[in-house]
């Protein structure tokens, strides 16, 4: 009998070591050390973050509204009343390259765009009047993207929990402008006006009709404009708060199945709108880093902007140990028309190197036409129109951006 005993204490004891539910996040505050399961009970600190701007998108895209990165590209497209058209544009100078017309769409409400590994499919759902009765989204074949013209098959749905239909501009729970593909589903986020919660649907990526089914809501303090999720799962949801004008991402990962509320929610704050303009779309490029959109509001104007979550998903150690100590030298300092940058401690590639002036405004762009030997880019300014000056050299990498000052003589 007394080894029965001993069996089930054992016993006991295995199942208590598997099973230990707590906050399993070492960047909360109640971070839980002998915790095994995610509960997500985790409680983060105020959290703030600044985007790196990139630059002001063209003038025909001032009302820019969802983007996307596939097939190596970056992607947009604007809202009501616009094009009935998807853009390609620049990653680092935001031009538009190359432009798709879907025949037979209707721009009512486009709000965000996402794919799969065939398909693209752009969110017709905006409905800041709570009343609309054809919600749809467009879903395109990824191989069409390269003509200049295509047809989309249409997706039409309504919401399993919405029973009122009466209008109510800006003032109502059943506006849209979220969505992502995710386990061969579409997942669409609420933006709610009135109790700025978000609430999440799933929905099938066939055409046809269906019932969006809701499945959770979530306390955001914001209106939720766009959201994205990296290959290796972890969601952003990007939104702002209409009272304070405050900019947000909520970081949401490590949770169950496609239950993305209940693993560990991480309020970003990403300051006011006066730095980011009207932030109404997000992608990832890769697993940590991606691009925000912004349209243009009052005179703030539209913008391309950068994002890495890294430091906010890696253990504390983790993170110190990214950091490193960046040297760069530039020569000749003043310069003319050529200069050279020796750079040390960078160990990722640089995908530009930007000047800007003393008012913070892009001056000149080198991507493609860098030459590099060895630790050394020199960078020929004879075709770019300067004024006599100083001005910041920023290097981009995946990470982020380091900077020096030169000046420059005629």
């Amino acid at each position: 009998m007394k080894y029965f005993f001993l069996l089930f204490s054992l016993l006991s004891m295995s199942q208590n070591l598997l099973a230990q539910p707590g906050c399993t996040d070492p960047q909360a505050t109640n971070y839980v050390a002998t915790a095994t399961e995610n509960d997500g009970s985790c409680v983060y600190p105020t959290t703030e973050y600044q985007l790196t701007e990139i630059t002001q998108l063209p003038a025909n895209l001032e009302e820019v509204s969802g983007v996307g990165f596939f097939n190596e590209a970056l992607w947009t497209h604007e809202d009501a009343g616009n094009e009935d058209r998807i853009y390609q544009i620049d990653s680092l100078t935001g031009e538009i390259e190359h432009l798709v017309t879907i025949a037979g769409a209707d721009n009512y409400d486009w709000e965000d765009i996402t794919e799969d590994e065939t398909h693209v499919y752009i969110g017709d759902f905006g409905n800041n009047d709570g009343n609309r009765t054809n919600l749809r989204i467009y879903k395109i074949p990824k191989a069409n993207l390269t003509e200049n013209v295509t047809t989309a098959e249409v997706i039409e749905f309504t919401f399993s929990d919405q029973t009122d239909f009466t209008f109510a501009n800006n003032n109502n729970n059943y506006d849209c402008e979220a969505m992502f593909v995710f386990e061969d589903s579409l997942h669409l986020f609420s933006k709610n006006w009135v109790d700025f919660k978000t609430r999440h649907y799933v929905l099938p990526t066939t055409a046809g009709e269906h019932v969006a089914q809701v499945r959770d809501s979530l306390e955001v303090q914001a209106q939720i404009t766009s959201a994205d999720i990296s290959d290796e799962g972890e969601v952003l949801l990007l939104g702002y708060n209409t009272a304070t004008s405050e900019v947000l991402f909520w970081l949401l990962f490590d949770y169950p199945g496609n239950q993305f509320f209940k693993g560990n929610k991480r309020k970003i704050s990403l300051g006011s709108a006066i730095n980011t303009s009207q932030a109404e779309g997000v992608t990832f490029r890769d697993d940590r880093t991606g691009y925000v959109v912004s349209e243009a509001f009052s005179i703030l104007p539209q913008k391309l902007l950068r994002f890495n979550v890294l430091p906010f998903l890696e253990e504390p150690n983790a993170v110190e140990a990214v950091d490193f100590e960046t040297k760069i030298n530039v020569f000749p300092n003043p310069f003319h028309d050529r200069l050279t940058i020796e750079i040390e401690g960078i160990n990722e590639p640089i995908e530009a190197i930007r000047v800007v002036n003393l008012n913070g405004q892009v001056v000149a762009v080198f991507a493609k036409e860098m030459h590099g030997f060895g630790n050394k880019i020199a960078l020929d300014f004879s075709n770019k129109k300067l004024s006599v000056g100083a001005y910041f050299i920023e290097i981009q990498t995946i990470s982020g951006v380091v900077q020096t000052s030169v000046v420059y003589l005629k």
